[in-house]
């Protein structure tokens, strides 16, 4: 018999709602939606919440809600958390772009060389 994942629902809701509260935590949201991913799991299989829970929990979407509710980001409020993520996608466009200008003006620079070679 597999070992028991112990696991609390504070103010889990079963209810499917996409709109997020100010001043709700990502740890509560990821409880959130790991309830309804078990309660569906449960009632695909038959099985009871708790092993669907545990089901729910070993795979890779369950593995990652679990360590975005319990790690560091878990007690922020979702809006904060959605907005760092937005600015932190932000930045790394930013930057991808930058490097990607980088690049062409190298090449660039490497054309223009070629052409004067060519033309000595």
């Amino acid at each position: 018999m597999p070992a028991r994942i112990s696991f609390y629902l504070p103010r889990a809701t079963f209810g499917k709602g996409l709109a997020t509260h100010n001043n709700q935590q990502v740890g509560e949201m990821a409880n959130e939606v790991l309830a309804r991913q078990a309660q569906a799991h449960a009632k695909r299989t038959g099985e009871a919440f708790e092993d669907a829970l545990e089901s729910v929990l070993k795979t890779e979407a369950g593995r990652q809600l679990r360590e975005l509710r319990d790690g560091p980001q878990g007690r922020t409020t979702a809006s904060k958390w959605q907005g760092d993520l937005i600015r932190g996608r932000r930045r790394e466009r930013v930057q991808a772009a930058w490097k990607l200008f980088k690049l062409m003006e190298a090449e660039q620079r490497e054309l223009e060389l070629q052409k004067e070679r060519h033309l000595v």
